[in-house]
């Protein structure tokens, strides 16, 4: 898991973020990236019981209304009325 995915991780800009909790700049990926023992899962599409078959790229089913269509797996979900924890 990475600080990204955390729901306390706030994005400033294309490369870093900053920790809701700690206050701490973090960054999006390399060193410094892992999340810490605080970690709570952010509510993403790729997190999502509704989220299918994904591929390579993170491009995925969604099927949580009555008409299916593609999602990204990093998309926000935190506004979603069927979003549901796998």
């Amino acid at each position: 898991m990475k600080h990204v995915d955390c729901k306390n991780y706030i994005n400033l800009d294309c490369e870093k973020g900053k920790c809701a909790l700690s206050k701490m700049i973090l960054p999006i990926d390399g060193p410094g990236s892992d999340a810490c023992p605080k970690f709570k899962p952010a509510e993403k599409c790729g997190v999502c019981k509704n989220f299918h078959d994904p591929d390579k790229y993170g491009i995925g089913t969604c099927k949580g209304y009555a008409k299916e269509n593609w999602a990204y797996a990093t998309c926000g979900a935190f506004t979603c009325e069927n979003f549901g924890f796998k």
